[in-house]
């Protein structure tokens, strides 16, 4: 009889530890790790609170977005934390949470060393990530069927890109926000789709739907999903108001050889005379120094500024999307036998940048100037563009290259009514013959 009790009280605690590592089971959901990036950690901090106010806790694991799908499918992991609504076309086993988590936009990326305005109608070849449902129906769309390649992950679509391999690759804007080439201005982005992302759980988790909705909609309702925004920088691009035909539009730019003049001729100054009048019954222009063209846009005084080098990091100010020219190399010139006065530099500050140097820098007011100064030994070194060297010179200068060239765009005030000119200004200028503007 004892034994028989022994045996009941065993099963008993035997059945109970089973029932509580079942339930520790259930507190644990592991889902394929995304990429990283800033986008990606808000989505993921939303769905980690609104699963821990259900006591759950969940992890990641590295995975091919494919092999990841088929795993969330077949029940191995618990589901697939954000994808498009296009997932259930071809997996019935997976179950909508009926909250949309996220908007995107599937974004075509491109060179413009190689291919200018980079139109998708002269597209040869292209990348994306195997997987994404939402960039495959893209595709299908586009008006001719280019060479498509489709690596397994980001990674391999932007080495491919990066080393010209291909003209083209297709991702999501955040992404290309999270990778090195959101900062290198050689690369042009087109808009193609904007997506709407949910969460998606395995039907062996079905039950979970309706509390995760309810606690996902809280979260929206009560300002959480906003701090968390805030908290990992998802900003929303500014909303482009229309305006009306402004009578007058100021363009200023300084003086650079070729590009702009202080005739009023050079190939930015056409550009802008091409263009501006599109959408304003009057253009003027004014040719200034860089501190004074800076100061007239930032007060008011002009409505955009031409040939802006990306790396100058001028306040207050956006960029067109659309470069109106490539900027030349820049040079450190100097004499044989160095001294020890400073460097002399008469362009935009963004040169001072490019010296790595202890030398104070000395501002004249044009480039013959510093030139005329180096000459007398008066200045160490000018840094300047090589077309910029003077006539007199006798014996070339000792020279370094310090900046390759960059593309140059026009600025205009980081203003509702300057979002709306940029706007203009980049539709006209898209819609102009891209031979006028050199890669």
């Amino acid at each position: 009889m004892n034994s028989s009790l022994r045996f009941c009280v065993l099963l008993l605690f035997l059945g109970s530890l089973l029932t509580t590592s079942l339930a520790l089971a259930q507190e644990k959901l592991v889902f394929r790790a995304p990429d990283e990036g800033p986008f990606t950690q808000y989505v993921t901090a939303v769905l980690e609170e609104a699963y821990a106010k259900l006591d759950i806790k969940l992890e990641y694991i590295e995975l091919p977005r494919a092999r990841g799908e088929q795993l969330a499918t077949e029940g191995t992991i618990a589901g697939e934390l954000g994808r498009t609504a296009m997932l259930e076309n071809k997996r019935r086993d997976l179950r909508r949470i009926p909250f949309p988590l996220f908007t995107f936009d599937i974004i075509a990326v491109a060179d413009r060393r190689d291919c200018g305005y980079c139109p998708l109608s002269k597209i040869e070849s292209l990348a994306y990530v195997d997987g994404m449902d939402s960039i495959t129906d893209v595709v299908e769309s586009l008006p001719h069927q280019p060479s498509i390649v489709t690596p397994i992950d980001l990674e391999q679509v932007l080495k491919l890109l990066e080393s010209g391999r291909i003209q083209f690759a297709f991702m999501g804007d955040f992404q290309f926000q999270s990778s090195e080439l959101s900062d290198n201005p050689h690369f042009i982005t087109h808009k193609l789709s904007t997506e709407t992302g949910f969460h998606y759980l395995n039907e062996e988790h079905a039950r979970l739907i309706p509390q995760l909705t309810y606690q996902l909609q809280e979260m929206h309702e009560n300002g959480r999903m906003k701090v968390l925004r805030e908290k990992y920088g998802i900003k929303p691009e500014p909303a482009v108001e229309p305006i009306k035909r402004p009578e007058q539009l100021t363009v200023v730019g300084a003086i650079h050889p070729g590009l702009l003049n202080a005739d009023g001729t050079g190939k930015l100054w056409q550009i802008a005379k091409s263009t501006f009048p599109m959408f304003t019954s009057q253009l003027n222009t004014v040719v200034s120094s860089w501190q004074r063209s800076i100061q007239l846009i930032q007060e008011g005084r002009a409505d955009a500024l031409i040939g802006v080098r990306p790396d100058q990091r001028i306040e207050n100010i956006i960029l067109s999307k659309y470069h109106v020219a490539y900027d030349d190399s820049v040079f450190l010139f100097t004499l044989e036998e160095p001294n020890e006065g400073p460097i002399c530099i008469s362009g935009p500050r963004f040169m001072e940048n490019l010296v790595d140097t202890e030398r104070p820098f000395y501002r004249a007011s044009n480039s013959l100037d510093c030139f005329a100064l180096l000459d007398m030994e008066r200045v160490n070194a000018v840094v300047d563009y090589k077309d910029n060297l003077p006539d007199w010179t006798e014996q070339p200068y000792k020279k370094q290259k310090l900046s390759d060239p960059l593309p140059l765009f026009v600025a205009f005030s980081d203003t509702p009514r300057g979002r709306s000119l940029r706007s203009l200004f980049d539709t006209v200028l898209a819609q102009q013959s891209p031979i006028v503007i050199d890669k």
